[in-house]
């Protein structure tokens, strides 16, 4: 397994993690306030009118993108000599990463300029976001 690939699994499996929290603490009605290690409202932000698109919640949104990552660099490992070679496979992680690079850079934009406050989770989401972006080009 290249570095590249263990990194790649890495990184979707911490993105799982973080927007499954997310999620946890949106659903969980009786869990304790969503604390933010910045010293900011992470409320402010995962609660604000942007906080969704087309009815679905953005950390919904990017555990999908997470899982189908994880299991699209779990395909590659697995089976690497016809994964890598698939030309199809690549095409759509570079495609999936991109789209997921450039929206999460949008809701960083929103923050700054729409809400005026941050999320940790969301800023994140966001590292992890580019980190996998980068990655993908070396899978």
């Amino acid at each position: 397994m290249s570095v590249f690939t263990a990194s790649f699994i890495t990184l979707a499996i911490m993105g799982i993690a973080d927007a499954s929290y997310l999620v946890w603490k949106h659903y969980s009605h009786k869990a304790s306030p969503l604390v933010c290690p910045l010293d900011h409202d992470c409320s402010k932000v995962t609660e604000s009118k942007w906080s969704s698109i087309f009815l679905v919640r953005n950390e919904l949104l990017g555990l999908l993108f997470y899982a189908s990552m994880l299991v699209a660099g779990l395909m590659i490992f697995l089976r690497p000599t016809f994964f890598l070679f698939s030309f199809p496979l690549l095409l759509l992680i570079k495609i999936a990463a991109g789209g997921s690079f450039l929206f999460s850079l949008f809701l960083i934009l929103v923050q700054i300029y729409k809400i005026k406050d941050y999320c940790f989770y969301c800023m994140l989401s966001a590292l992890i976001t580019l980190l996998l972006f980068v990655n993908v080009f070396f899978l």
